[in-house]
């Protein structure tokens, strides 16, 4: 079963990329962060040592998943559906 998933950039992520959405499909019915990193490192290589870490094959310390606009997770604990809006949000974001 494929998964399609919508990715939101925020802050500086959003300014390299030149997109706040970024629809992205998987022929895989398991995807996990490392998936999403390298996707997003293929589209947009400027996010690469700017936002994404492609050698870790994670985001750099200053970001953070958001999964579906709830609740927070960490790359190893991600686990993504069919559907799914990632968000991609600086960690020192305020309020």
């Amino acid at each position: 079963m494929a998964i399609s998933l919508t990715v939101e950039l925020y802050g500086n992520s959003r300014i390299i990329a030149g997109q706040k959405f970024i629809q992205l499909k998987f022929a895989e019915s398991k995807v996990g962060a490392a998936d999403v990193i390298k996707e997003l490192a293929l589209l947009f290589p400027s996010l690469d040592g700017k936002v994404l870490d492609l050698g870790g094959k994670k985001l750099l310390s200053s970001y953070v998943f958001n999964l579906n606009g709830v609740g927070f997770q960490g790359p190893q604990k991600l686990k993504l559906r069919d559907g799914d809006s990632l968000l991609i949000l600086p960690s020192q974001a305020g309020g």
